[in-house]
């Protein structure tokens, strides 16, 4: 019963996503993305948890996924090819979708979390220009890397809405999912930080729900015997 209670509110803040990022021309361009259920279930994690949840932090909410929309069409851009008409229509559907979110922070307004966040953005564009020309040297720095990447914009949300217990949760989970389908030592060894971190995280989060916690450890399970039969090689 729980689980089919986050899947509808994840549904619901799918659909209103989309709606916010509609636009008929992009659309039928450059295609939908598919929505990262992951990323919505952690920046939806307060509420799921019974936190009040106001239309203002609901909208926040949809400009965080309007941010990972833009990353995610930048992200399908073959910088080998990026003249292309397709790959042009690419680029102008994630610059869309960044002016979404800056409408939708104009809005309410919060003009505070537009500033906290474009430095964010800018954050994790210079560490994926990082990423794209060297791996770091140390699996610790690979962790700090992904976790910009993938958890950044929720980290920020949950710490500027008073969410801040939320980002232990969201910061080992989100990297490790992330990292899960990497191969190579350097990867597995920083699987296993991440999901160590991850138990620590849920061990002091007894503020969650029992059903929440559930959830989460059913996310990191099978990382875990993955890692273990790797390490094992």
């Amino acid at each position: 019963m729980e689980r089919q209670k986050i899947k509808q509110y994840i549904e619901k803040y799918s659909s209103e996503l989309e709606r916010a990022l509609h636009e008929p021309i992009v659309d039928r361009d450059a295609g939908q993305l598919p929505m990262d259920t992951a990323k919505a279930f952690f920046l939806l994690l307060p509420m799921l948890n019974g936190e009040r949840w106001t239309e203002r932090l609901n909208t926040a909410a949809i400009a965080v996924g309007a941010v990972h929309a833009a990353f995610d069409a930048h992200d399908t851009i073959d910088v080998s090819d990026a003249t292309s008409k397709q790959q042009q229509l690419t680029v102008l559907s994630g610059d869309y979708f960044s002016g979404v979110h800056y409408r939708l922070l104009a809005s309410i307004p919060e003009l505070g979390f537009i500033q906290s966040l474009s430095q964010t953005i800018g954050r994790i564009n210079e560490v994926k220009t990082t990423l794209h020309q060297q791996l770091p040297d140390e699996p610790e720095q690979l962790i700090e890397a992904v976790r910009i990447i993938e958890a950044g914009c929720i980290t920020d949300f949950l710490h500027t809405f008073g969410f801040s217990r939320y980002v232990m949760l969201a910061n080992a989970a989100l990297p490790l999912l992330c990292l899960e389908d990497g191969n190579g030592a350097k990867t597995s060894h920083a699987t296993q930080l991440l999901h160590d971190e991850l138990r620590e995280a849920l061990q002091a989060s007894d503020f969650l729900e029992p059903f929440l916690q559930q959830e989460i450890r059913s996310l990191a399970l099978p990382l875990s015997r993955k890692i273990e039969l790797t390490l094992k090689k």
